[in-house]
């Protein structure tokens, strides 16, 4: 049996159910779709012929499945086709709930947490509405599946915006779980998801330590922290990109999304011109030379002058500018110390990496599944467990997802354990809302 910590709800949806959905939808919300897909493939979809055009399954999937190396944006122009064919009211999110755990259970999951997000601006009473559904529908799935004699426990993590009224819904949910039963036993973790650029977990520390507080005033409310991190980092050098990864763990993210930065090798990075905010290379900087001496017993790095020298004329700059950087082989191996040393911080932490082959292979752009960073996490101790992330859309399941982690360089005998492990990462154990050796002997 398996456990999927890492899988959004509507990325779930196979091809064939995506198009039925599509097709009875009156008003799909085209605007979201067009603009972003032709930004990201230069190709006009005509919304008027679009289900004469692709009513053919297989044509459809050519426009839906993303198994192509590309940014982070690309992915989110296939994945706003979701968004813009499915109606998204209550008595549907119901129904795709129970039938995504149905067919999770069929694929040998018995322990699933589903990622949803609903909009920014979304009022209070809908929201509720829209929370409620899902948490039938994820109950609904478990009783389907035991009917078809499949054990599954579904388990829901609301994502909620990295820029706009996380707090308020955080709250209004926290609220909610004392007073509706339902949402107090399904609703399990916080996501933050999306566009990872220009949001830095710094922003969100103050934040990360209410929750935590909160957990320990009241444990059967708890809710677990995931945080998608190190995942898309353009914006950035990858010594930056690294640190974020490892500040989300410091401030109290449970699970962290992808950390490809963290443990990728650092010659994929090698000749490469990378920019950043002036801003972004002080917080590099003073991270350093605060840390320096522990830096350096992994191995050979800046030298605290130079760090010194580049803080004091960058200090002169507006933070505004940015700066440019050159990842020179000496610089590579610099980014090989500077991440052993988070890997080795991060190890000794409770934080546990979320690692999806698939979706890393292709939003990672890696060459190909060798250069996934999961053997190093596992080489180095770090606690690991394997996601599905967007099944329909990447055309995959969990058990395929093993697979693909088989091939970048885990032994049968690492993935046994991996798989066995990924019940003790349960956001209720995590959040400390249940306790880890009971939880672990009732599901094995």
């Amino acid at each position: 049996m398996y456990c999927d910590l890492h899988n959004h709800l509507y990325g779930c949806l196979p091809a064939e159910t995506l198009l039925r959905i599509g097709k009875k939808n009156q008003k799909p919300r085209w605007e979201i779709y067009l603009d972003s897909y032709e930004r990201a493939y230069g190709i006009k979809i005509n919304p008027k012929t679009f289900f004469e055009e692709y009513s053919e399954i297989q044509k459809f999937k050519s426009l839906y499945h993303f198994n192509e190396k590309a940014p982070f944006l690309h992915f989110q122009a296939k994945f706003n086709l979701i968004i813009a064919l499915v109606e998204f009211h209550d008595k549907e999110i119901r129904e795709i709930c129970k039938d995504v755990v149905v067919s999770n259970a069929l694929d040998d999951v018995s322990y699933g947490e589903y990622r949803l997000m609903f909009g920014k601006e979304e009022p209070k009473e809908s929201f509720l509405k829209k929370l409620m559904a899902s948490c039938e529908g994820l109950q609904e799935g478990e009783a389907k599946a035991k009917s078809e004699g499949k054990l599954i426990q579904a388990r829901l993590a609301m994502s909620i915006h990295r820029d706009l009224n996380f707090e308020k819904h955080y709250d209004w949910m926290k609220n909610w779980m004392e007073k509706e039963s339902m949402i107090k036993d399904y609703l399990v973790a916080i996501d933050f998801c999306h566009i990872e650029e220009g949001y830095p977990p710094k922003d969100k520390k103050t934040f990360f330590e209410q929750v935590l507080r909160d957990n320990s005033a009241e444990k059967s409310t708890a809710l677990s922290i995931l945080y998608h991190v190190g995942e898309s980092f353009k914006d950035k050098t990858p010594f930056s990109a690294v640190r974020w990864v490892m500040e989300a763990s410091q401030y109290g993210a449970h699970r962290l999304g992808h950390a490809l930065a963290l443990g990728i090798a650092p010659d994929y990075f090698l000749s490469e011109e990378r920019t950043e905010l002036v801003s972004e290379r002080l917080d590099q900087i003073h991270f350093d030379l605060e840390n320096y001496h522990s830096i350096l017993e992994f191995g050979t790095y800046f030298s605290k002058e130079e760090l010194e020298e580049e803080r004091k004329q960058l200090l002169k700059k507006d933070k505004t500018d940015t700066i440019s950087m050159n990842m020179s082989s000496e610089r590579t191996q610099f980014l090989h110390t500077f991440q052993d040393y988070c890997l080795s911080c991060i190890s000794k932490t409770e934080s546990v990496i979320e690692c999806c082959p698939s979706s890393n292979l292709y939003i990672g752009m890696l060459e190909n599944l060798g250069d996934h960073p999961i053997a190093r996490f596992n080489d180095n101790g770090l606690k690991i467990t394997i996601g599905s992330d967007d099944p329909g859309l990447f055309d995959t399941n969990l058990l395929r997802e093993y697979e693909h982690a088989h091939k970048s360089g885990l032994s049968e005998k690492d993935l046994k354990e991996i798989q066995n492990k990924s019940f003790q990462y349960k956001s209720t154990i995590l959040s400390g809302r249940e306790i880890v050796d009971q939880s672990y002997q009732r599901l094995n």
